[in-house]
């Protein structure tokens, strides 16, 4: 049987959850039975009612959490994953907005009279991050080396975590965001989702218009960034270390080659300054 350690909870934050921020009143123990890739002590986490029904959800996943750390993730994207909706609020309004907007209807009237709230409910519970771990007063020695992608501020377990939140939350067109997902890639995840923003009550055709166009500029960009290495590439050539060469029984003189470098370097500098397409024009 696991001996759990209680951590030391700082005054200011008795009966609260170290998980979310929301009231808690009992502990989750963690980990559930022995483990040999978990290498800190166990231990006993004040927890909400439904941060503790998470994470014992998290013992029958494919991919156990390895750590307190690994399962403060888990549990965090979860909860976003729930509440996607509510923290989408946030991205569409603002709050002046919720408050002068007039919508006819009960339904209407009951959303912007409570949107708000949910929204910032949802995000300090998105954002809290606890507190340090200490037990009778000394500081555990647990590294926190969970993987995690970040964007605008949240972290989420995965890149395919990111991709299904902010389809959730901002409901996204499905078939155009993975499209544009696919073709740009987690490192041009922000251009992917500004693109996706802005079209998100396009059709099919339409959409399969927008892929099209952003795959011919990624391929563009890409062009342009080789064009843009080997053009640096060839001012970094040294004159004096250009000498002659002979070409079939023909010699070629450095001054030569120095000035076909020079005539490359310069075309290929012209070729990358051309402007890329833009989606501006395209009627939606």
């Amino acid at each position: 049987m696991l001996n759990y350690a209680s951590i030391d909870v700082p005054f200011n934050l008795r009966h609260t959850c170290w998980f979310c921020g929301e009231p808690s009143h009992q502990e989750l123990t963690f980990p559930i039975q022995e483990s040999d890739y978990i290498t800190h002590i166990p231990l006993a986490i004040p927890a909400c009612d439904e941060c503790r029904t998470i994470a014992k959800g998290t013992a029958n996943v494919m991919r156990a959490p390895e750590s307190i750390y690994d399962l403060k993730l888990q549990v965090k994207n979860a909860l976003m994953k729930r509440y996607a909706k509510h923290l989408g609020i946030g991205a569409n309004w603002t709050k002046e907005e919720l408050e002068e907007t007039t919508l006819d209807g009960t339904a209407f009237k009951g959303f912007t009279d409570s949107a708000w709230a949910m929204y910032e409910i949802a995000k300090q519970r998105a954002d809290f991050n606890g507190w340090d771990l200490y037990v009778d007063g000394m500081e555990l020695d647990i590294l926190d080396d969970t993987y995690a992608f970040e964007f605008e501020g949240k972290k989420f377990a995965s890149f395919d975590s990111a991709v299904e939140f902010f389809l959730r939350a901002e409901s996204l067109n499905k078939y155009l965001f993975e499209g544009l997902v696919d073709i740009l890639g987690q490192s041009r995840f922000a251009y992917a989702l500004k693109i996706g923003r802005l079209y998100t009550g396009v059709s099919r055709r339409e959409a399969n218009e927008i892929l099209e166009e952003i795959a011919t500029q990624e391929a563009d960009r890409k062009q342009m960034l080789s064009q843009e290495k080997l053009h640096n590439n060839l001012k970094r050539v040294d004159a004096e270390s250009i000498s002659e060469v002979e070409i079939d029984g023909v010699s070629v003189p450095a001054e030569a080659i120095g000035w076909l470098y020079r005539e490359a370097s310069i075309i290929l500098k012209s070729s990358s300054s051309r402007k890329m397409p833009s989606l501006s024009n395209m009627n939606t």
